[in-house]
């Protein structure tokens, strides 16, 4: 070990070691290209279908079902940051198909240790397709003045399944997605109103992807807006969900989404910080103003990522029927928020350790400054949100989330 090596987060799993290695030898490849789909903000098409190709986008897939079988949060948010120092606009979608297929996986899981078969066989299917038929989903939840546990996209009964209306903005990865994952409102066969998720076809009749994206950051990652005009589903289209307004209810669904995003931010830092390190060494010696934000760059990324880490860690100790999901959400919160902004710091000093030539346009770190800003904007929970949650949580009291 050289004097100059630095611990970036490893896996724990040897299916999380098999990731981590292959996104690393995905990003060298996306980092090529990632640079000319920023700026004509184009969605990078052969980037997200050599994910599939590679079995990427299937990594929280059971073994038995095909996948690579990552179960642990932990390992997959390692390999996302890895995956964001090549694109992180790319990475944004994939994390966002992580979290969800993550997220039924887990449930999958505990059906099966329950000896629920007739359920754990019904997802099952559902994973073994994801893996079988290289499924891309992207996630359609955002709504314009959201209402975080009423979604105002409804599905009503037919005599044949559900009709879908509403609109969604940022469903990022959209353009390379077969799958969209839409949250509703709907009334169930009881009456109560329920928050729940719909599996949509991207090609269904109605579905109309809106080429609308023009960002500040993330320019390339397809986060244009979706409508659902008259959308007709099957009645298996519409599982899941929570009764409407349950703060819980939310938590449990989201419960690691934060970090996906916060990993993404972290794999901008770090790829900014080594390009500041390779500068500062390649023009001699820095001056004290450089060494001290060349230090605290070093303090910072290691708090971020022990941070990250931590509260990965604990989802992934911690699940199971009995967890504290609303401790569990708001270690995922906090870390968000921090990993986001030590992020934005280090992004900010490796800007200025570039001595202006990080300030052009087509300069990775003009690029790396745009793009971790966004993190502030992503739910769950944005960071106006997030830290009435957190506030909250250290008053001990019931959280509330709209």
């Amino acid at each position: 070990m050289t004097p100059s090596s630095t611990f970036e987060l490893t896996p724990t799993t040897e299916p999380g070691r098999r990731l981590g290695a292959l996104a690393d030898r995905l990003a060298a490849r996306l980092a090529e290209h990632a640079p000319g789909h920023d700026r004509v903000a184009g969605f990078p098409y052969a980037g997200a279908e050599a994910l599939r190709d590679a079995g990427f986008y299937a990594a929280p897939v059971p073994a038995p079902l095909g996948g690579m079988g990552v179960e642990s949060v932990h390992d997959l948010v390692v390999a996302s940051s890895r995956l964001a120092q090549g694109d992180p606009a790319l990475t944004i979608g994939v994390n966002m198909h992580f979290a969800t297929v993550a997220n039924v996986a887990r449930q999958w899981r505990r059906l099966e240790a329950a000896g629920e078969a007739r359920y754990a066989a019904a997802i099952g299917d559902s994973l073994e397709a994801i893996a079988r038929e290289r499924t891309v989903i992207a996630t359609a939840i955002s709504e314009p003045g959201q209402d975080l546990t009423r979604p105002s996209a409804t599905a009503r009964r037919t005599d044949d399944g559900w009709r879908l209306d509403g609109r969604k903005i940022f469903a990022t990865g959209s353009p390379a997605a077969t799958l969209l994952y839409v949250s509703v409102s709907y009334t169930a066969a009881d009456g109560e109103e329920r928050y729940g998720f719909a599996h949509v076809p991207a090609g269904a009749p109605g579905v109309v992807l809106h080429d609308d994206w023009d960002a500040l950051g993330m320019r390339a990652s397809g986060s244009q807006s979706v409508s659902f005009e008259g959308v007709e589903l099957p009645a298996s289209a519409l599982r899941g969900g929570f009764p409407a307004g349950e703060a819980r209810g939310y938590m449990e669904v989201y419960a690691s989404a934060g970090l996906f995003h916060a990993a993404a931010s972290l794999g901008i830092a770090e790829a900014a910080a080594r390009g500041a390190v390779a500068g500062a060494r390649r023009f001699g010696a820095p001056g004290a103003r450089g060494r001290m934000l060349l230090a605290e760059n070093a303090v910072e990324l290691s708090a971020a990522r022990a941070t990250l880490s931590r509260a990965a860690s604990l989802l992934d100790e911690h699940d199971g029927p009995g967890a504290d999901v609303v401790a569990l959400f708001g270690e995922a919160q906090a870390a968000k928020a921090f990993v986001g902004q030590a992020s934005e710091r280090v992004v900010g000093r490796a800007l200025e350790l570039s001595g202006g030539a990080g300030y052009l346009n087509g300069h990775p770190l003009a690029r790396a400054y745009r793009d971790v800003k966004a993190s502030a904007f992503m739910h769950p929970l944005g960071s106006n949100r997030a830290y009435d949650l957190i506030a909250d949580l250290a008053l001990a009291r019931e959280p509330e989330l709209h």
